[in-house]
């Protein structure tokens, strides 16, 4: 698997964990135990709940996953 592609796994699980309800301590667990963050596992042990907390907000308020065929058609 190629750095971008082990990347874009990576960033999906992100964007996938931060979206849910929980606290900043399950994201981290969820993070570290997902085998897409173990090429970024130094990166991921560093983040701080208050920027977890502030990244899932973001996500939360502006994230969205590309629209389905039938989102397309009701637009």
């Amino acid at each position: 698997m190629t750095e971008s592609e082990q990347l874009s796994k990576f960033q999906a699980v992100l964007l996938d964990t931060l979206s849910e309800s929980r606290t900043p301590e399950d994201w981290l667990t969820a993070l570290l135990a997902s085998p897409s963050s173990a090429p970024f596992r130094d990166y991921v042990a560093g983040f701080q709940p208050p920027m977890l907390e502030v990244a899932s907000e973001l996500i939360n308020k502006w994230g969205r996953s590309s629209p389905t065929v039938e989102q397309v058609a009701q637009d």
